[in-house]
């Protein structure tokens, strides 16, 4: 009956899954009972945003069949929704198609037109770039980071993830935009820090939410197997090893937000994790990009507590979010993970703010849920402006310049 259930499983040899006539509602919760309630939907559904509290929407994304069902459930509870995306399919299509006008960073990328790219990158700014092998994934591709520098001087490092979660497209493409323009001169943000980018981390699952033969476009997680279940996968960001598994995170093997068996049990977070801990000491920023819902946040996320360097973090994103309010007017919200959006355990930002690193963020980028995962391509320039414009004023605020 239900997307998670059905299309968390492994499929071989058949089409991707067709998102024909699915629809994005956004249930927005008056009372704490419709909060939970509606939270409690992501055991049966694909839930693309969860509420954070009272008067905060859900997005819930249901198929055809069961819409009305939906529906008619909170129109008996009483909670107020409305229709986000009315058909999923055409965002997709559309997403997937260029258009002939677009430049080649104003496009979406498939994970092999990414690899080549980094390669020409790489090559054709030699004095400035170069690549390094971060670790590999479960099936057995390549993480590369580029390393960017305008100068042989040894420098702080910014480090910087994208595609975490395969479906957040825009976060690939706004980290190969930013690289372009750390290169190109757009401001001289690349002479105050090292830029270590990796433009896409969980490489299985973008492949996976690209493929036209038994992929899924929505596909959020890893692509390891789980024992003794059908479904695949472990959502990368619930299996960092600190604070694993305390709270926000799930052991059940077909939930978005399954944890894994033991911290930093996938791969991908082991070798991460070995990479970031061997250049630990020079590394002054990190930074794990998601989208959406425009927000700029700091740990912690296992807890509502707030982190010793609060006030710090809490400075550095507010310059950051006032820069972007100046490109396009975009509105973020910032603060701590947990206070910010929801408690989630077992992050990046966590890991790498209790390994020492003091200035640790997770982001999420354009939009507010218009668009959601969908985001169309010729966003992908407006929001890269904005990006980059937060963190060159935040690294100045850092820099104290």
């Amino acid at each position: 009956m239900f997307r998670s259930i059905i299309f968390a499983c492994l499929l071989v040899g058949s089409l991707a899954v067709d998102y024909s006539g699915y629809k994005v509602i956004r249930a927005t919760p008056r009372n704490a009972e419709a909060v939970e309630f509606l939270n409690k939907l992501q055991e049966k559904f694909d839930l693309w945003r969860e509420s954070r509290g009272v008067g905060f929407g859900a997005d819930v994304m249901v198929s055809p069949r069961d819409s009305t069902w939906l529906r008619d459930t909170l129109e008996d509870r009483g909670i107020e929704f409305s229709t986000m995306i009315e058909d999923l399919q055409p965002l997709i299509d559309a997403q997937m198609t260029p258009s002939a006008e677009a430049g080649f960073y104003e496009q979406y990328h498939t994970m092999d037109e990414i690899d080549d790219w980094i390669d020409e990158f790489a090559a054709t700014n030699s004095g400035k770039v170069k690549v390094e092998t971060v670790g590999t994934t479960y099936e057995g591709r390549t993480i590369r980071k580029l390393v960017i520098s305008n100068s042989v001087l040894a420098k702080p490092i910014f480090f910087m993830i994208g595609g975490t979660h395969s479906r957040e497209w825009v976060c690939p493409a706004t980290m190969m935009q930013v690289a372009e323009w750390l290169v190109s001169g757009r401001t001289d943000l690349a002479d105050h820090m090292e830029f270590h980018i990796i433009p896409v981390f969980n490489q299985d699952g973008y492949v996976h939410s690209w493929k036209t033969v038994g992929g899924d476009r929505m596909w959020r997680k890893t692509r390891s197997p789980n024992d003794r279940s059908n479904c695949v996968g472990t959502d990368p960001n619930r299996n960092y090893d600190w604070q694993w598994g305390t709270g926000g995170s799930s052991s059940l093997k077909c939930n978005d937000a399954y944890m894994g068996t033991s911290p930093a049990s996938e791969i991908e977070i082991s070798n991460l994790q070995d990479h970031v801990l061997g250049i630990k000491d020079n590394v002054e920023v990190f930074m794990d990009v998601h989208a959406y819902s425009q927000y700029w946040m700091y740990p912690w996320g296992y807890t509502t507590a707030l982190p010793a360097d609060r006030v710090e973090l809490h400075a550095a994103s507010k310059a950051a979010v006032d820069a972007i309010e100046i490109v396009h007017g975009k509105q973020y919200k910032y603060g701590s993970i947990a206070n910010v959006i929801y408690v989630a355990s077992g992050s990046s930002a966590d890991w790498a703010y209790g390994v020492g690193i003091k200035h640790s963020y997770a982001l999420e980028l354009r939009d507010e849920g218009q668009y959601g995962f969908t985001l169309p391509a010729e966003q992908i320039k407006p929001n890269s402006e904005e990006f980059y414009e937060g963190i060159d004023a935040m690294v100045r605020h850092i820099k104290g310049l």
